[in-house]
């Protein structure tokens, strides 16, 4: 019997995601897996990239019901991963699949190369990634809160596949 596991729904909310919302046609492989994230190889009709996946099952009690909030693990090993990759010339998109309860009002934020390696300088343990219902972008505080945050727009596959 094979198991299923809650990381799968995610990977595969992420891919199926991608996949349903590009006009391009997507190949993937799967390069490395584990329970905390997932890289992929992916080729597109005129260009490739890696899709580093990671994933939060439920969001952060805010005092607010309107404002939506994830924060993301990055252990040393993710930052490393990530800093070789952009090393050795990869197209890098992050992506932060940000679960609720019920997952059907998931989100998915993506992140470009310059983005990620931003985020990987400050050398921080964790990405707190949000955002205002109605708003058309995630804001992830850089220092100072969210008045001195990266804005990261919400929709951006056609971007960035």
């Amino acid at each position: 019997m094979s198991i299923v596991r809650t990381a799968d729904f995610y990977y595969g909310a992420a891919l199926s995601a991608l996949f349903n919302n590009s006009n391009k046609k997507i190949s993937a492989a799967l390069i490395m897996s584990d329970e905390n994230r997932q890289l992929y190889n992916l080729t597109t009709d005129d260009s490739e990239c890696r899709l580093f996946i990671k994933y939060r099952s439920g969001k952060t009690n805010t005092k607010t019901e309107d404002y939506y909030s994830w924060s993301f693990s990055l252990t040393d090993s993710d930052k490393n991963e990530i800093q070789t990759l952009v090393d050795e010339g990869n197209n890098l998109v992050l992506a932060l699949v940000c679960g609720v309860e019920g997952l059907t009002d998931s989100e998915l934020a993506l992140l470009d190369k310059d983005e990620t390696q931003q985020l990987i300088k400050l050398r921080k343990d964790s990405i707190t990634i949000s955002r205002k219902k109605g708003e058309h972008a995630y804001r992830i505080p850089i220092g100072g809160g969210r008045g001195n945050a990266m804005q990261v727009k919400a929709s951006r596959f056609e971007e960035l596949f």
